[in-house]
């Protein structure tokens, strides 16, 4: 047969077996393919419901088409990338460059050649191709919809265009390219014949259905090419032989393969006990809100819940109570826990501990991975994903083998996450599955069945909302579940999040009827359910607010809390203000050891070494003696993320929500007899009708961060009329006292500020939904995809970039500025906005192949900015003050 004379993977010459046959390679991934979609799983099963198909007939369909993903590597074009001393293999022809990637010339050769293929029987049609078929097919969309996944396997989908076959296919004294495609897709159909759905084919609700689950398809399609380009269990083999033998041999090397990286077998969830088999404890006495979570009925289907309650009410702990019911009631196989912050997710790694496991039997081992890589905790399933394996051979600079991609994208501990049975991490990673990155449907593959739990949910700008809104329709649409954990949810966030849920279900939107505080709001087929809760008598906080109108105050009040032997923090709202407040503090605090600053400037390795000294000094198990005139000055990632408490708080004015938060830290563990709960608020003098510049004469920072004056003035307003932030009696007042407020409530003054940010708010709506894929429309080409940076989850007035820091040895070698620690790569990053990275001096030129050289060994260094400090005359870092833009600051 002519196929036996094309390669698929190559590597240097000389070696004992330089190549592996294109047949071969074809088959190894369609192995892969044909146990991950085996008939007895639930997304297989899932699938084949909603594609209306038997479980086996899907996978026979869709594992033929799996087995045609490389056939554009027939072309001579792609052949002529590797010259083997093995005669056997096609020559290359000089006149047939490689100007368009293999996955695009797999979709050049089909379209051109499918329709004369169904008719000569290379590919066996159940009965008679007649021309009303043919036409029908080929005026419907089926076939372009069934094959985009394939051909689209390096993640992202590829189009014919215009290419004709003349281009990159010869025809020769040798070979005939397009002839051997045709005769390996006519073998390898007699291995696995395709059950063709001639009716659904032809059926525009089926095509439909399709379209719709065609992403999680194509990241199903992208995880098998990876597995399946593994030489260390697909060894390089040119030997001869039937492709029905070495299809039994593949798919003994796939089993070894799934066996080996932990996807040979899901994990066996355990009917949730009750609290106590989780912590070994014989009494413990859940929460009002915790035995809501144990006794809500579980139904059938996709499910929502909605948890809001306040802090200390245990909504951690409920959201794995009904993620262990849901495990054990089929609906999912795993879970993300995704956070706002990667402080968040630290701090929620450290808390889950090996809680997961409790979920499962013991022999099933789940694997746990954190998913923005500073801390990973690493089980068998990363040593094996991750563990470095023979290179293949890059086939252009610019299109990487699928073991470089495969490499490349796992070095990224944040991605693996998806992957793996429970990951946690950032919302960020699971919004970048709806925007079109490369790789995107391997996110949605990752997602399909887990349990997608979102804390903080009420966080998110209006940009990150209208994306989440959409990754939930989504997730509801291909049968997951999620549980979102809130303690300040404004009524019309709850609703759009209901109404997401809903039209992923395909049901009539519903609003919320009930206005109570603590509820569980329960979404699934039929009516929603609104469960009012109570709440126990010692998460109930009243917390006293008085009010600062200069600095200068706040300064004087830190002292003063430090000589009486207490302990402070001052949440500011912006790291330059944070660092001004600290110097000043500094300067005059009886011992400066006792004054920490915490903010985002500082590299990843900085962040945990304050993070642990936080909590050494100011956590729940801090000692009086310790405690005694500690200050932290710090931004919002001390309230967003440790488990600390303080004697006495400041915070500038931020909108309603982000004070209860911060209050919420305040005397937050017992420690014996303390004054009253105070909140201290710095903020401009109370003006019944202020000015426009109300905020920005005395704050700039936060008039800059807080653009819509109103929501400081509207929380200025609503707490002045209460006195306190009494939770929960008083929740909804306070929210709705300022989310809740119409322009009629608003100063004249203030009326242009909201909208301009009412308008700026409905354009990042617009930005987002013009940035995200539109999912009903199936895996297809456009101009939107890029490779993956983590530019878009998130609207900000300039983009984001990943500054990684460097190092230079006395012997002048270039290091990562973490040395050699466990996921250097990972925590010598900060991440900075363009303009600030703009100011840091580019690496100077001598270092260029020592970087590149570092970002060879470190493959998440790809799209970082380079910084090395020593060599930057403007700009420093150090360890107790983090970035620095210049000498002046």
């Amino acid at each position: 047969m002519m196929y036996y004379h094309y390669w698929g993977k190559a590597q240097a010459k000389g070696g004992a077996v330089e190549c592996h046959l294109l047949p071969y390679h074809n088959l190894d991934v369609a192995a892969v393919g044909w146990l991950l979609l085996s008939p007895d799983r639930p997304l297989t099963q899932r699938l084949a419901a909603q594609l209306s198909l038997e479980p086996k007939a899907l996978r026979q369909l869709l594992v033929f088409w799996l087995g045609l993903h490389d056939i554009g590597k027939f072309a001579r074009s792609f052949q002529g990338l590797f010259q083997s001393t093995n005669s056997d293999l096609v020559p290359p022809v000089s006149q047939y460059a490689y100007t368009v990637r293999h996955d695009c010339l797999g979709d050049v050769l089909w379209q051109r050649k499918w329709t004369a293929w169904f008719r000569d029987g290379t590919v066996q049609w159940p009965c008679e191709f007649t021309k009303v078929e043919s036409r029908a097919l080929n005026e419907s969309k089926a076939l372009a919809v069934l094959t985009a996944p394939f051909f689209g396997h390096h993640g992202q989908p590829v189009a014919a265009g215009t290419h004709s076959l003349d281009e990159f296919f010869a025809n020769d004294e040798h070979a005939d390219d397009v002839e051997a495609a045709r005769q390996f897709i006519a073998d390898w159909a007699k291995v696995v014949l395709p059950e063709w759905p001639v009716e659904q084919l032809l059926s525009e609700e089926w095509v439909y259905a399709l379209q719709t689950l065609s992403w999680s398809i194509a990241g199903w399609a992208t995880l098998s090419d990876w597995l399946g380009s593994n030489q260390d269990h697909f060894p390089y083999r040119q030997k001869r032989m039937p492709l029905a033998d070495y299809w039994k041999i593949a798919l003994a090397k796939a089993e070894s393969a799934l066996q080996e990286t932990g996807f040979n077998q899901l994990p066996e969830p355990l009917p949730y006990a009750g609290m106590a088999s989780w912590f070994g404890q014989q009494s413990i006495t859940p929460t009002p809100l915790q035995q809501a979570a144990e006794t809500v009925e579980i139904m059938d289907g996709p499910q929502l819940f909605i948890l809001e309650d306040v802090t200390g009410a245990g909504k951690t702990e409920a959201a794995c109570i009904l993620t262990q019911r849901l495990l054990a009631a089929g609906h999912g196989d795993g879970l993300y826990f995704a956070l706002p912050t990667m402080a968040t997710s630290n701090a929620m790694y450290s808390r889950l501990g090996n809680l997961h496991r409790r979920f499962y039997t013991a022999e099933s081992s789940p694997s746990f991975v954190l998913a923005h890589g500073a801390r990973d905790l690493n089980d068998d399933f990363i040593a094996a994903v991750a563990a470095p394996q023979p290179s293949d051979l890059d086939y252009t600079a610019s299109e990487l083998s699928a073991t470089s991609r495969c490499n490349q994208w796992l070095a990224d501990s944040r991605k693996k996450a998806l992957l793996a049975e429970v990951g946690v991490g950032t919302i960020d990673q699971a919004l970048m599955a709806i925007l079109p990155f490369r790789h995107q449907s391997l996110r949605l593959y990752g997602l399909a069945r887990k349990v997608l739990v979102i804390d903080e949910v009420h966080a998110y700008d209006n940009y990150m909302q209208t994306l989440l809104s959409q990754l939930l329709s989504y997730h509801a649409r291909q049968g997951g579940s999620a549980i979102l954990l809130t303690a300040t949810l404004p009524r019309a966030m709850r609703s759009a999040l209901m109404a997401a849920w809903q039209t992923g279900l395909g049901q009539l939107e519903t609003k919320p009827q009930k206005d109570d505080f603590p509820l569980l709001t329960h979404v699934s087929q039929g009516q929603p359910l609104e469960l009012p809760l109570g709440s126990r008598a010692e998460v109930s906080r009243s917390v006293d607010i008085d009010w600062f109108t200069e600095e200068e105050q706040a300064i004087d009040a830190v002292l003063e809390a430090v000589e009486a032997g207490e302990c402070i923090a001052w949440v500011r709202n912006t790291v330059d203000d944070a660092i001004r407040a600290f110097e000043a503090i500094a300067a005059r605090h009886p011992d400066p050891e006792c004054c920490l600053l915490f903010h985002s400037r500082f590299a990843m390795v900085d962040r945990q070494r304050i993070e642990s000294q936080v909590i050494e000094r100011l956590g729940k198990d801090s000692t009086p003696e310790v405690r005694k005139g500690q200050v932290l000055i710090s931004t919002q990632v001390f309230q967003e993320s440790l488990d600390c408490d303080v004697d006495v708080m400041i915070s500038d004015i931020a909108p309603i929500d982000l004070l209860i938060q911060r209050a919420g830290r305040l005397q937050r563990h017992e420690r014996g007899p303390r004054d009253l709960p105070r909140l201290l608020v710095l903020a401009p003098p109370w003006a019944d009708d202020p000015d426009e510049k109300w905020l920005q004469r005395t704050m700039p920072g936060t008039q800059a961060v807080y653009r819509d004056t109103s929501l400081s003035w509207l929380t200025h307003r609503v707490l002045r009329r209460l006195g306190a932030i009494r939770m929960p009696e008083e929740a909804r007042a306070l929210i709705e006292g300022v989310y809740g407020q119409g322009i009629d409530d608003i100063p004249d003054a203030l009326q242009q500020a909201r909208i301009e940010q009412g308008s700026i708010r409905r354009r990042s709506g617009s930005v987002a939904t013009y940035n995200a894929l539109d999912l009903k429309e199936g895996y297809t080409k456009s101009d939107q995809w890029q490779e993956e940076q983590e530019i878009g989850t998130r609207l900000m007035d300039e983009p984001t970039l990943n500054v990684v820091l460097l190092a230079c040895s006395a012997e002048g070698e270039l290091a990562l500025w973490a040395g050699d620690r466990w996921h250097a790569d990972m925590l010598s990053q900060v991440k900075l906005r363009q303009s600030q990275a703009a100011k840091l001096t580019p690496l100077p030129s001598r270092y260029e192949s020592r970087w590149l050289a570092l970002q060879e060994r470190y493959k998440a260094l790809k799209y970082t900015q380079p910084w090395l400090p020593s060599d930057d005359p403007d700009c420093g870092y150090d360890t107790q003050w983090g970035v620095r833009l210049s000498n002046k600051e």
